[in-house]
């Protein structure tokens, strides 16, 4: 009670209080430290500038970085939702929109890690950026880049046809099919307008910034020479050159555009693009003056932050699929095993990339030719990941498809027993428990059989056995249902209808040829995501190891191997794809089993996502392998870990607390008199200037009761000689750093 008085008098106390002024006062820091202004300089005055640079003071908004992330991560998921990745034209379709929406942000990052302010513009700049991502996607919805250059006419009055005879009626089925492919002949084109718009106005945002950047320049310089300012020259005129590009794209793309105009679209929308890329590699070249070199901790933070965000939407949309994996009566030991692939192999792409070696030092260009290679590698995790969520849809559909192929094999087989006329009843399915897996799928076992019985025929056996087909696919799309993979529009939802409304006697669409093309379309729809997964598995190791070797040439032979082991291994998973060459085979077989292409059994049996775990289980562990034995010479081979000491790891991508605090054991076989036979120069700081190596204080342990040394510090001369180097002491450290 006592203590509450106090904190209520005190509060009424500082209520009259007047503000401090004094500049020591910690509050008083805080408040100027928070005040914004309008506009704010990026450029300082350094004895190190070096002539035709400029230096830079960039103000770090982790907040900022973070939402403009999230919002271009939104943006491109949209799109996933809109549009499921399924055919090799939805692939084209997300990369296509993945690349604008990631060069909407590389291009804001790239001004960023040098010029950005925390001022109010920079602050207004973020808010019309989020605007500008979240128009991004609101064009998402049935996006397709090849709407008007690839010919789908044929498909589409094929469903045209179908849906009119589906629906009977042609006064109810003529009106309805005319204004859905109204829309949906419209919905492209307006999607590409307002992406071109909006893209448009992203670059005008970016322009604005480089402009008001090129003032402060000028302002510095007390002159308005434009030779002494050519790199902001180089960026303003890319990004005009880019802004008219767009803006034409948008008034070429019209009500009603042509073949031409489609195609004329795509190279206004991505030249621009290299255009700007170009921009960037010659305003940090020597044949302009204002060069501002890129900050290359700034621009990895940036991209390992954008990966995890990335991989993190990957893992909604996998562990979204698990729920419907535990949900399938089928569910059992291949589920778990399915589950864990999935988990494991999420796990494998995270560690393979932040197992990357960091490099010493990373320059401008350098910087920025991985920032921008960084999208090769980041589409192929978003296919693979897609893919990999795709891989789990499949393999639970195959399994939950059992249970219609079982109902229509028991009962062929008891048509073929009881003969043509003769009811099929209940009790016929109890021994083989078809009845209880039917109801657990939510079929009225009954209520099927009362309508094949309805239709047997002694005069037209066929009759029946058609309409044993139609209840086959009423249990399909059940399935379908249950597991949120029912159609919305296409050819799939069209054979769908026109088989299952019509009635069994109409045996021009109803028979067991169209049976066999409608299932085998309703497991090829899901499962072709298996045609071009392990081309995408594989191109993710690939372009990780190019990334590697763009950011640095290997070491020693242990990033060699580790490079290597990643082009070997990508490319095996890539060349794998080879496995769906007869992939045009039928999916089942007579009796209506999955024996047929080998990729389709892989798919169905869902053995295509184990495979590509162990592809990169098996590449984990070889760079594990690599990583220890990468410390070791020959002659430390054989020994024990008593013999081992410990020395600080140095291969890890970023640094954190993680690579000062992993040790690792490396083998001493005796006290060594020279200390170049047991020095190991990538524990060590490196001057180059005089050619020596300055090891860091050695730190020990000595055992409880025995005396300390004091740690010790010396230089160790790598000059070129015959001779042996002196030594200050035999005394071999037992931890290095």
């Amino acid at each position: 009670m006592q203590s509450d008085n106090l904190v209520n008098r005190a509060s009424r106390s500082s209520f009259f209080r007047e503000s401090s002024v004094d500049d020591s006062d910690p509050l008083v820091k805080q408040r100027k430290e928070s005040l914004v202004p309008i506009t704010r300089s990026p450029f300082t005055d350094t004895a190190e500038t070096k002539p035709g640079e400029l230096t830079v003071s960039v103000s770090e908004v982790p907040w900022s970085d973070l939402l403009l992330e999230i919002a271009m991560t939104t943006a491109f998921a949209s799109l996933t939702d809109g549009t499921p990745i399924l055919e090799a034209a939805d692939v084209t379709s997300y990369l296509s929109f993945f690349a604008l929406v990631w060069w909407v942000w590389a291009s804001q990052v790239a001004y960023n890690v040098r010029f950005r302010q925390s001022d109010w513009l920079h602050r207004l700049f973020i808010f019309f950026q989020v605007f500008v991502f979240c128009a991004l996607a609101a064009f998402t919805n049935s996006f397709d880049v090849t709407n008007g250059i690839s010919d789908n006419s044929s498909e589409d009055k094929q469903v045209s046809d179908l849906e009119m005879t589906a629906i009977g009626d042609q006064d109810v089925a003529r009106p309805f099919l005319d204004v859905q492919n109204y829309r949906d002949a419209r919905l492209p084109t307006l999607n590409v307008r307002g992406i071109s718009m909006t893209m448009a106005f992203s670059r005008l945002l970016l322009l604005s910034q480089y402009l008001i950047a090129f003032y402060h320049a000028t302002r510095r310089d007390g002159r308005l020479q434009f030779s002494r300012q050519s790199a902001f020259l180089v960026h303003i005129g890319s990004l005009i050159i880019s802004s008219l590009c767009y803006f034409i794209a948008f008034a070429l793309i019209g009500k009603d555009p042509s073949k031409s105009d489609e195609i004329a679209k795509l190279f206004l929308w991505y030249i621009p693009i290299f255009i700007e890329v170009a921009a960037h590699y010659i305003a940090i070249s020597r044949l302009c003056n204002g060069r501002v070199p890129y900050n290359s901790e700034a621009i990895f933070a940036r991209s390992s932050t954008v990966f995890v965000i990335i991989l993190g939407g990957g893992l909604d949309k996998i562990t979204n699929g698990f729920q419907y994996i535990i949900g399938n009566i089928t569910f059992g030991t291949q589920s778990i095993g399915l589950i864990c692939c999935g988990v494991v192999t999420f796990l494998l792409l995270f560690t393979l990339y932040f197992g990357t070696p960091e490099p010493d030092r990373v320059g401008s260009r350098r910087s920025i030719s991985l920032f921008f290679f960084q999208f090769v590698y980041l589409a192929s995790i978003i296919v693979t990941l897609q893919g990999i969520a795709a891989m789990l849809q499949v393999g639970n559909l195959g399994n939950a498809l059992e249970v219609p192929f079982d109902f229509l094999r028991e009962s062929q087989f008891l048509m073929d027993v009881k003969g043509l006329g003769v009811p099929l009843n209940e009790s016929d399915y109890v021994q083989s428990g078809l009845d209880v897996r039917l109801e657990k799928q939510g079929v009225p076992l009954r209520t099927m059989l009362d309508f094949v019985n309805g239709w047997m025929d002694v005069d037209h056996p066929e009759w029946g056995y058609n309409a044993l087909l139609q209840m086959d696919i009423y249990v399909v799309e059940m399935i379908l249902t249950n597991l949120h993979n029912y159609p919305d529009t296409g050819l799939l939802l069209a054979k769908l209808d026109v088989f299952y409304n019509l009635d069994p006697d109409n045996t021009t669409y109803v028979n067991n040829a169209t049976f066999n093309d409608v299932v085998g379309l309703v497991i090829t729809s899901r499962a072709t995501p298996a045609l071009w997964f392990y081309a995408a598995g594989g191109a993710v190791l690939v372009a990780l190891a190019l990334m590697g070797l763009i950011r640095q040439i290997p070491r020693d032979r242990y990033e060699w191997g580790q490079t290597i082991s990643r082009l070997v291994m990508g490319s095996a998973i890539i060349a794998f794809t080879a496995i769906d060459v007869h992939a045009s085979n039928d999916v089942l077989t007579d009796d209506f089993r999955y024996e047929g292409s080998r990729i389709w059994y892989l798919a169905t049996h869902s053995w295509v996502l184990p495979i590509y775990a162990l592809a990169l289980l098996i590449e984990q562990v070889i760079e594990l392998v690599l990583l220890h034995f990468a410390g070791r010479r020959l002659g430390d081979f054989g020994f024990t870990a008593l013999n081992r000491s410990f020395s600080r790891a140095v291969y890890a991508r970023t640094k954190t607390s993680d690579r000062d605090d992993f040790q690792v054991y490396s083998s001493r076989s005796k006290i060594h008199d020279d200390p170049e036979s047991y020095f190991d120069p990538y524990t060590v700081p490196y001057d180059s200037d005089n050619k020596t190596f300055t090891p860091a204080t050695f730190v020990t342990s000595p055992p409880t009761g025995a005396p300390s040394f004091q740690s010790q510090q010396g230089r160790i001369n790598l000059a070129r000689s015959n001779k042996r180097q002196p030594s200050d002491s035999s005394i071999l450290p037992l931890v290095t750093q």
